[in-house]
């Protein structure tokens, strides 16, 4: 539905207006009201979850009065930058420093292309034969994409699905969607899309990668059902040569700039498991999940319980006859307002119609998570008056084991199995979908034997009890570690990328994006890329680090150079504080479940998924390219 047709859809009168403001988020309104009003008394407000009754419905009635006569579905342009900081700090009513505003000062998106890279001055002509080439068009490769297009650069995207989507192409099982608010998962230049729901379906979210690919000229720049085999620098002619596999054969291209954005939710792990290749039954990845799979009457097995088992075992126990949940680690499943639920539609409404109203929601939506770094760093003074972790963190575990307590109705046997003993935040969150009510229904049982065997029957704990079943959920996951996997790249004398990660101690890079000795070669969602902390969404760190890989090759271009690298010293640099940071983190704890906490790498003992920074100063590092560290030759 167009936006501007909600209001004469919706029948809007006055207590529509006021339903609907009473709907939304109270910081976003009373930001969005003082900014058009400058009025003092809005102004003087405290933040919402300290307005009192009396204030709460003062502001309620001056902002529907307000939009009865403003009303209208234009966007605000961006305020000069002291008064942009003014509104940022009236909205949490904290002060920030400086790296805090520079890093968060494009969050509301009033400019068209929030973090994206521009020309400055004049542009100059492109050399012929330039081109980027793009792996993958998922939400990573559509950001790299549009930057591309941005700045006129030629460029190519290889999409070996047939669609764009990338994970939310190959993950279609039941009751899949987003874990964090729609407002915060999606470009933040693709302005007030019409989400359905708070926390978008998985068909939807398809669909906003999709609408996005077509509008902005990406779709007829990808080539579908083409998948990377090898990419070789060559080295004499400062170009990568890319082997591909299309559905007429195999191809070569050539390419001057490569960005990986094959993300690390594209290789689906299955549980090595005794027998399991015996069983008799169906086993079923969730990424791979049949359309015309019918569990009504069938015993069913799931094994895992991270965010898509847990997402994924409400639906499953409504149809089948039997469920048994495997349980090898407990986890910290927390609720989230709204979760599942439709965007009201007097709050669409509003979203179109409130001027900036968007802009604040966004903004109010990532500030929920500008505090989340305090979760994971261990207070030692609290430590030693015999705290756990630290005061925020020891908070929220009474309140997560509470609601584990009230979400299973008490039930002892339950609580007991499924109360983790390490800390919140320390593993990936865990949004509940109904989990561990689903856990109390008749036909659900929860298992924590360790599983011994699988055999053509069902399944076999160690304890010697067997399960029999008709179908296996393996809900394990994807093999986070095998970045760009199974594609190879051979960088500058004949280097092999992910012979020389095997080397070391597993994949490493510069910012999480270069690699010594492969030249003009960024990844994005790379080795240590995703904040530990800051609220801002992944579809906008998708922009920041393309612009940053856009930033080079616009120096490239300028100077009339060929190729860029990091120097190796840089990179040794990066990664060896990398590591020092890292272990100031409850990751890397005993407290944190160090021992089984897929963020580290057991192997080598270190941190693999995360960037350990404050995340305000990974946004520093990863737009203010540091050009020291960095080579540019002919």
């Amino acid at each position: 539905m167009e936006l501007e047709a909600l209001a004469t859809k919706a029948g809007v009168d006055t207590a529509f207006i006021r339903r609907a403001v009473e709907l939304a988020d109270l910081d976003a309104v009373r930001v969005a009201l003082y900014q058009h009003t400058g009025d003092a008394e809005v102004e003087a407000l405290p933040v919402a979850a300290k307005l009192d009754p009396e204030q709460r419905a003062w502001l309620i009635d001056k902002a529907a009065a307000w939009l009865e006569r403003n009303a209208s579905t234009q966007m605000p342009p961006e305020p000069p930058a002291a008064q942009l900081r003014h509104l940022m700090t009236l909205a949490t009513g904290r002060p920030m420093s400086d790296v805090e505003f520079e890093a968060r000062r494009e969050v509301p998106a009033f400019q068209p292309f929030p973090y994206a890279a521009q020309w400055s001055g004049e542009k100059p002509p492109i050399p012929e034969g330039f081109k980027v080439a793009i792996i993958g068009s998922g939400l990573a490769g559509i950001a790299a994409a549009i930057q591309c297009e941005l700045l006129g650069l030629p460029y190519v995207v290889l999409e070996r699905q047939p669609e764009a989507g990338g994970t939310w192409t190959i993950n279609r099982y039941p009751d899949v969607r987003v874990d964090t608010p729609s407002i915060n998962y999606e470009y933040a230049f693709e302005k007030k899309f019409p989400w359905d729901e708070h926390f978008g379906r998985g068909d939807a979210v398809r669909s906003y990668i999709q609408h996005v690919s077509r509008k902005y000229g990406v779709h007829d720049n990808t080539r579908f059902a083409t998948e990377l085999k090898q990419a070789t620098f060559d080295e004499a002619r400062n170009l990568w040569v890319l082997e591909v596999a299309t559905p007429k054969g195999e191809e070569t291209l050539e390419a001057t700039f490569v960005i990986t954005a094959s993300g690390v939710f594209a290789n689906a792990k299955f549980p090595d498991i005794e027998g399991i290749e015996s069983f008799a039954g169906q086993i079923v990845h969730p990424s791979r999940w049949p359309p015309d799979l019918d569990l009504r009457g069938k015993r069913v097995a799931v094994i895992g319980n991270g965010s898509t088992g847990v997402q994924i075992l409400g639906a499953i126990a409504r149809d089948a006859e039997q469920v048994y949940v495997f349980q090898r680690t407990p986890q910290w499943v927390s609720p989230r307002e709204k979760y599942g639920r439709p965007l009201e539609p007097e709050l669409k409404w509003l979203v179109a119609n409130f001027p900036g109203y968007w802009n604040w929601w966004r903004y109010m939506a990532t500030a929920s998570g500008f505090d989340l770094h305090d979760f994971q760093v261990p207070d030692p003074d609290w430590q030693a008056k015999g705290g756990k972790v630290n005061r925020a963190s020891d908070q929220l575990r009474e309140f997560l084991t509470k609601y584990i307590e009230t979400e299973t109705g008490g039930r002892k046997d339950l609580i007991d199995r499924l109360t983790p003993d390490y800390a919140p935040f320390s593993r990936r969150p865990v949004v509940d979908n109904g989990w561990y009510r689903a856990l109390t229904r008749d036909n659900v049982e929860l298992v924590c034997d360790g599983i011994a065997r699988v055999t053509p029957e069902g399944i076999e704990t160690v304890d010697g009890e067997r399960r029999e079943v008709d179908v296996i959920v393996s809900a394990t996951g994807f093999d986070i570690v095998k970045y760009l996997w199974p594609a190879r790249f051979v960088g500058r004398g004949g280097r092999d990328l992910h012979d020389t990660w095997s080397e070391g101690d597993g994949p490493r890079a510069y910012l999480g994006m270069m690699m010594p000795e492969f030249p003009n070669m960024f990844m994005l969602y790379g080795p240590n890329s995703q904040p530990v902390s800051g609220g801002t969404g992944l579809p906008s760190w998708y922009v920041i680090w393309a612009a940053y890989a856009a930033q080079s090759a616009m120096r490239l271009i300028r100077e009339g150079k060929s190729r860029v690298e990091v120097k190796r010293e840089a990179y040794e640099r990066y990664n060896a504080a990398l590591d020092v940071e890292s272990h100031k983190l409850i990751q890397m704890k005993k407290e944190g479940g160090i021992e089984r906490n897929y963020y580290v790498n057991a192997q080598h003992g270190r941190l693999q998924m995360n960037a350990p920074w404050l995340s305000p100063d990974f946004h520093q590092m990863c737009t203010i390219v540091e050009w020291d560290d960095l080579e540019l030759s002919e």
